[in-house]
This record gives structure tokens, sequence and C-alpha cells, in this order.
């Protein structure tokens, strides 16, 4: 009954802002909330703690949010949270300094490990054997090399990732021409802008040349706002290594992407392999649930199936591609009847066995 209570709360798009009006709170009491302050080196993580006050020892997450500005208080996050802790689990939500400011931060990492380690020292409301961390969108990436960690990899006993990636070029080539390709899947989805311009203008950061970063984020800028004029002057400027990064923001030819990959700063290329999770997946010893929307416009289904396919053991994997949601969040519905046995139904089904599967975890 949970389960399916769990699975009516998220796709429930209304109560977004009011937990409390979910189902899951006709049968499960409110949990209680602390704002922490979680050391970590010379400074402090902020993270808040979903836990029910009843003394028992229970399973445990650590979830984390993907590139959003609201960070750990984004109220999609809070619901979910919210309805864990509703269901049994203890939720520790640490905030990510480089996911709130939009990029991927190797330091956000380390923050991860950070937050399992405190959350694995709560030993009163904790059973240590039983923690997991999950993560959403590109904050899937952290989260996953976070359960690479030498320091805790063999104590993570699940992890989740959903809608996340598994490598940043294959997302290049998808937010720009939209094109997404593996084995026998392959396909066309009109490229957002926002995953597009959210993408190039944090990644200009690690452009070595000061100049080309400080044109670059005006020609971005302007390239957002559609104002192309503006910045033609600005492109002459750039060296031919910061004119390649351009060139690449607005190619359209899918066969062009990697060629102009290897045009660009290394400094930028040697980045996008240290987020690349090629060889971090085969580390893992977690067992792994992945989650994909199948029309998600910012990063492709196919990289799911790549991270479920670079796992060794297909014993400790539990892949679910779901025509419910478009990148985290539900997916438009269309109720004509056959649409509905044919295409929501198949996907609400496997969505149920997924979030039981996640659920099951605290077994």
């Amino acid at each position: 009954m949970i389960t399916g209570l769990f699975l009516w709360d998220l796709l429930d798009e209304k109560n977004v802002r009011h937990p409390e009006r979910g189902v899951l709170a006709w049968v499960t009491p409110a949990p209680s909330v602390e704002h922490l302050q979680i050391p970590q080196g010379e400074r402090n993580i902020r993270a808040d703690l979903y836990f029910r006050r009843d003394g028992k020892k229970r399973a445990a997450i650590v979830l984390t949010h993907g590139i959003i500005e609201d960070g750990k208080d984004d109220p999609r996050l809070v619901r979910f949270a919210q309805s864990l802790s509703r269901s049994g689990f203890v939720v520790l939500v640490p905030e990510l300094r480089g996911m709130k400011s939009f990029r991927i931060l190797l330091s956000d990492v380390d923050d991860i490990v950070a937050s399992f380690g405190y959350l694995s020292s709560l030993k009163d409301r904790v059973d240590e054997k039983k923690i997991g961390l999950l993560g959403f969108s590109y904050g899937a990436g952290p989260t996953l090399m976070a359960a690479a960690s030498p320091s805790i990899h063999d104590r993570v006993k699940f992890l989740v990732s959903f809608g996340g990636y598994y490598d940043p070029i294959n997302v290049i080539r998808f937010i720009t021409t939209g094109t997404y390709e593996y084995g026998r899947e392959k396909g066309f989805l009109k490229p957002d802008p926002y995953g597009k311009w959210i993408f190039f203008k944090n990644n200009v950061d690690y452009v070595e040349n000061k100049k080309d970063r400080q044109l670059l984020r005006v020609v971005f800028e302007n390239e957002q706002k559609g104002n192309k004029k503006e910045g033609t002057e600005l492109l002459q400027q750039l060296s031919p290594q910061g004119r390649d990064l351009y060139k690449l923001l607005v190619n359209e030819d899918p066969n062009q992407t990697d060629v102009l990959i290897k045009k660009i700063d290394p400094k930028v290329q040697e980045y996008l392999k240290k987020v690349s999770m090629i060889s971090i997946v085969p580390t893992i010893r977690a067992y792994l649930l992945i989650g994909h929307g199948s029309t998600d416009p910012l990063i492709p289904y196919t990289e799911s199936l790549r991270l479920a396919d670079a796992v060794k053991d297909k014993t400790k994997v539990h892949l679910a591609i779901l025509r419910l949601f478009s990148h985290v969040d539900p997916a438009p519905m269309s109720f004509l009847s056959w649409d509905f046995l044919t295409v929501y139904f198949p996907s609400m089904i496997k969505f149920y066995y997924f979030v039981y599967d996640l659920l099951s975890q605290q077994r």
C-alpha cells in the first residue's frame, strides 16, 4: 500500500508546495526536520534531516539535488524528502555549492561523502548497514562519484540515479543537435535552449584564456537572448580555441561533435573527462537503481542505458525507462484510452516496481 501511495504523491504535481496534503499523509506521521551545519574542513555544509521521532533505527538516504537555484529548498525536493521519510527512511539533504551555482564541481563529491559520513554517525537513528545515495539529473554524476569513493564505497548499500548522465560528450551532442543514439536506440528531440545555455555558460569557467572566458560569457548571454548580432564583433576577438567552443555551441551536426571537442581548450576537455561516469560505474559496489524519462529534453534516456550496461554484475542493477517523466518532473499525459493502455499503464507498472525496489532497501 505504501508503494502505491508514494507513487501517487510523486505524480501529483498539485501538492508540490503542500506535502502534508499528499495521500501518504493519510496513513503516516509527519516527519520532523532538523536544519544542520555539517563540518567539512574549514566550512560547514548546510543540510536538512528528515526523520520520524519514534526511537527506531532506520534505513537512510543522502538525497542530492540537481542543478537548481533553490538547492535543498526546492519544493519538489522537499516533498520528495518528506515522502521518503514518511515511508520509513531517515533522509539527509545537503546543499551542494556546485549544483546550486549551476555547475558540476568535484568539491560536491567531497560534500556528499561528508554527508554520508555524518548520516552514518547517527547511530541512535540510522542503521548503518542500510544507507544509500540518491541523485537527480546532473547531480547524479557527483552522487555516483561519491559512491565510488574509497572511504565509503563498501558502506553504500544502494544507489539511485534518476535522469542522470554517463558521458558528458553524449549530453553535449544531444543538447546542441537533439540527436541521441545507443545500440538500437536512436532518435531526435528538439534541443531545449535552457539546457544548452546552462551547460555552456558554466563550463566557461574551465577555459584557461581569461579574455576568452570574459568574451564567451557575453557571447553566450547574447545568444541566449537571441541577440546574435551583438556578439558578432566579440567572436572576432576570441582565440582559435575560444571560437571552437562557440562553434560547438551552435553546431547542429552530430557527426561534428567529437571533432569540435578535440579542438576546444584542453582544460575543458580534461574537465569533461573528470565528470564522466565511464571509469566510475564499474567500480561501484552498491545495488544500482536507474530511472529515466523517455522524453527527457535535457539528458537523453540512452545515457541511463549506458549506465546500466556499464554495471558488471547485472543482478545489481534495476533499470526503468519511463514514459511518465520528461526530465525529473512528471510528463503531461494523454488520457486517450488507447494511449493510456499501451503507453502510460505499462510505464506506471514499471515505475511501481522501481519505487517498490527503492522502498525495499529498508529491509
